[in-house]
């Protein structure tokens, strides 16, 4: 079981240093690929800030965006309810967490114990010291 934060899931869709690994957990059979439902909004709007910022053509958001929603149909959501967000309040305040990295980091947690794809170095930290295993 793989959790994807969006930091890990984007780069399936804007290419950079790092998008190969992504894309061979989807490729290649990984396990259980997980997210959370607040992962939808934020893909699409680093999609459209990648365009903006000329990162990629207007055909190619266009592009990437289909195959984020084809994807998103077979990935595992992890619904953002009370219960899993119980721990949001001492994960931020212990690891200095911004709002959606601690909705990731408590629906990883929610699952047990995901391997956690991320890139962002704080919530890596913070994952690692809730004893999660930092992919790739």
């Amino acid at each position: 079981m793989v959790y994807l934060d969006a930091s890990a899931l984007a780069k399936r869709y804007i290419k950079e240093a790092e998008s190969a690994q992504v894309d061979s957990m989807f490729d290649q059979g990984a396990p259980e690929l997980y997210t959370s439902r607040v992962a939808f909004a934020d893909v699409l709007s680093l999609l459209a800030r990648a365009m903006r910022a000329g990162r990629m053509t207007g055909h190619d958001y266009a592009s990437q965006k289909q195959r984020f929603l084809r994807d998103w149909q077979g990935l595992r959501v992890v619904e953002v309810t009370a219960e899993c967000l119980d721990p949001a309040d001492r994960l931020i305040a212990q690891h200095a967490l911004r709002g959606f990295d601690a909705v990731h980091l408590c629906s990883a947690l929610f699952l047990g114990k995901p391997d956690f794809a991320c890139f962002d170095s704080r919530l890596q930290a913070a994952a690692r010291a809730e004893g999660l295993a930092v992919v790739p």
